[in-house]
């Protein structure tokens, strides 16, 4: 397998595992992050595993990485890691993230999109 048809197969892989992240997911996600971060201080999956419901945390890696992975804006900046609280995790390491600025624009926009949306 050459690296661009394993890139295309990575790609439709996680394009059938996003479709997992309801509407839902990503307000309750969207929710949980502006509470936590509003101070400015660094959090991640172990923050929001203390306050979001067990089912929602299956996807939360999925939420993450699609805001890891947005350039414009930078939603999400990488300042370390932590060992996951999760015992099926086994010890695993987690990112840690600000959100910025920008970040907190664009979870807020589409907060708002979607509330217009809903009514």
């Amino acid at each position: 397998m050459t690296p661009a048809e394993a890139r295309e197969q990575a790609n439709t892989t996680l394009a059938l595992l996003y479709a997992n992240v309801t509407n839902w997911d990503t307000a309750l996600f969207d929710q949980a992050v502006l509470a936590i971060a509003s101070d400015g201080q660094p959090f991640g999956m172990n923050d929001l595993r203390t306050v979001l419901p067990e089912d929602a945390c299956k996807r939360a890696g999925l939420y993450f990485h699609a805001l890891i992975n947005l350039e414009h804006p930078e939603v999400l900046r990488h300042v370390g890691d932590v060992r996951s609280i999760n015992p099926k995790a086994h010890g695993k390491k987690v990112g840690v993230y600000v959100l910025t600025l920008a970040g907190r624009k664009f979870i807020e926009e589409r907060r708002q999109a979607c509330r217009k949306a809903a009514a």
